[in-house]
């Protein structure tokens, strides 16, 4: 399978119906059509269509992505060009890919920057935020969330940071859980908003790590935190979705970002 063809599958997906129909509703770094993506892979592991029986279905078709980023994991080493980025005051800089405003009114001439290498995945990192209110159908016999509900959500929310991931770095993370590793914290009861912090770990052809953490979002109490280890898989030959793909008219997502560009991110989400 080409290079080009690596995202196809994923590309296939039909549009996400709401609530994760409005891309303007996304806090991002990544381009539109990037972000567009991310919101068709989570409605289609939630399953969310017209007549869908597929389990969990019924309470995780409320999982709504809210937030995107990927960046440079220098700018947790205390990279000072992102430090000094992050300094800048609101409105000095634009937080779109490759572009940004200088501070300097007349700045001097200067050599072009030669290319920048392609960054490693694991240079990278992503983080995504998805929220969900709790609902009846979601609780077990004490009237909290029940723990099989959690574990659906947390299995989803947590593979979405390293879908984002693999979007850019032009890599599909497909594959199967092989390990889930959850602490429950605090009960989440029914009309709470959660808010799964997602970040992605470690992405390799043979093993993908991420990590979520689970707050109340008015309160930002910690309710449950967990680590997936999944296993990616080759991906089906792209010809199997190509009809699927001209049905929905999709077009290709700009999937890969420079090192550069990758250190012009948006700060952590924030709780």
């Amino acid at each position: 399978m080409s290079l080009d063809d690596r995202l196809r599958r994923l590309r296939a997906f039909p549009r996400a119906p709401a609530p994760n129909d409005d891309i303007a509703a996304v806090r991002s770094n990544l381009p539109s059509d990037i972000v567009e993506l991310q919101q068709n892979i989570l409605a289609y592991h939630v399953a969310h269509h017209p007549g869908s029986s597929v389990f969990g279905h019924g309470q995780a078709k409320g999982l709504k992505l809210v937030e995107v980023h990927v960046r440079s994991r220098s700018s947790e080493e205390g990279d000072p060009a992102e430090k000094a980025r992050q300094s800048l005051p609101p409105g000095t800089e634009n937080a779109k890919l490759g572009t940004s405003t200088s501070l300097q009114p007349n700045p001097s001439p200067s050599p072009s920057p030669s290319p920048s290498p392609k960054p490693r995945t694991d240079d990278l990192e992503a983080l995504t935020v998805c929220e969900v209110e709790v609902v009846d159908g979601m609780l077990n016999v004490h009237g909290t969330l029940a723990g099989p509900c959690l574990t659906l959500f947390l299995d989803v929310a947590s593979f979405s940071a390293l879908f984002a991931l693999g979007t850019v770095v032009n890599f599909d993370p497909s594959g199967f859980s092989t390990s889930m590793n959850i602490v429950w914290h605090a009960a989440a009861t029914r009309g709470m908003t959660l808010r799964f912090v997602n970040r992605s770990l470690s992405l390799t052809p043979r093993m993908g790590t991420a990590r979520c953490e689970v707050y109340d979002k008015k309160t930002a109490r910690l309710l449950a935190s967990a680590t997936q280890i999944v296993s990616p898989v080759q991906a089906l030959p792209s010809s199997t979705y190509a009809a699927a793909a001209q049905g929905q008219g999709q077009g290709p997502a700009a999937a890969r970002i420079s090192a550069a560009q990758a250190r012009s991110i948006a700060p952590r989400p924030k709780l």
